[in-house]
């Protein structure tokens, strides 16, 4: 069964086919932020994919939508559009962290 490592924590989870990132990751509280809770709409799920790419759907238009088009370039994705895929294997990802704002 392929697994997903989350990146700094180091919490590794087995994983499923069909699962998303997003999915596994909010159940294991490694610090993906969310504000539509994996439905696609908020853009703030983001992942770099650190290793296992191929382990994953294709990035596709929503991802495009908030993330641009350098996705060769970054490797940053929306965890909860990153899907595991028909013969997985281990995956790697680097949860962004969160930004915090400064008071002025």
């Amino acid at each position: 069964m392929p697994s997903i490592r989350f990146l700094p924590s180091g919490t590794t989870r087995e994983c499923h086919v069909g699962q998303s990132v997003f999915e596994v990751g909010w159940k294991s509280d490694v610090g993906i932020q969310s504000a539509c809770v994996g439905k696609g709409t908020c853009g703030l799920c983001r992942v770099v994919i650190e290793s296992g790419e191929e382990s994953l759907s294709k990035y596709n238009d929503i991802e495009e939508k908030h993330l641009g088009n350098l996705y060769h370039l970054t490797k940053l994705r929306l965890s909860c559009q990153a899907i595991v895929v028909e013969g997985a294997g281990d995956i790697t990802v680097l949860v962004k962290p969160k930004k915090v704002r400064k008071k002025r």
